[in-house]
């Protein structure tokens, strides 16, 4: 299980990178990862998507099988299958929070709900973990990539008064998650391989 966690958070981490390198019509400080779909590359996003829901489902059924937290475990699911659900339904063009497609709308509700439940597993199950610092650290930096994120989103579709760095925020928010679940891998008992 850890090598598929590890593969998947490697595939997803690159082709997220990938897109933002290639398609310059883009802004990635200014543009969330999603909205790339529609750009030059646009695979590159449900790829990586795709690759990030194998390896959260993975860590899943690895953790349950510890006997790890069952609400963690669930909650870890729960971001799987949402961000599963965010490669399927593909994200609007730039510029449309206000008027946004059926697509966009499963999209965003998809993602909110995937990256709430991951923020909350990742605080359940490091608690439940014995202590390790490193874990709690990036457990810190899930919760604070978020609480930024969800500041400059909400901005974003509703106020705009803040310089437009939602892209970037949301950048921050899924390499925290990313490099939680490789860190969360490679505590995982031996036999878990």
């Amino acid at each position: 299980m850890k090598k598929i966690v590890f593969a998947g958070v490697g595939v997803g981490a690159a082709a997220f990178a990938i897109s933002d390198m290639v398609n310059r019509e883009l802004s990635p400080v200014g543009e969330t990862v999603s909205r790339f779909v529609n750009a030059g590359a646009g695979w590159l996003v449900p790829l990586g998507l795709v690759a990030v829901a194998l390896a959260a489902a993975a860590l899943t059924v690895a953790l349950a099988r510890t006997g790890m937290s069952r609400a963690g475990t669930w909650l870890l699911g729960i971001w799987s299958a949402g961000v599963l659900v965010a490669a399927i339904f593909p994200a609007d063009p730039p510029g449309r929070w206000d008027n946004p497609s059926v697509s966009e709308t499963v999209h965003g509700l998809s993602a909110w709900a995937a990256f709430l439940a991951f923020m909350v597993a990742a605080v359940v199950l490091t608690r439940a973990w014995p202590r390790d610092a490193l874990l709690t650290g990036a457990t810190v930096a899930v919760v604070a990539g978020m609480i930024m994120f969800v500041i400059t989103l909400v901005d974003v579709m509703v106020a705009r008064s803040l310089p437009p760095v939602v892209g970037l925020t949301e950048r921050i928010a899924i390499a925290a998650n990313l490099g939680w679940m490789a860190l969360a891998a490679l505590r995982l008992p031996r036999n878990s391989k």
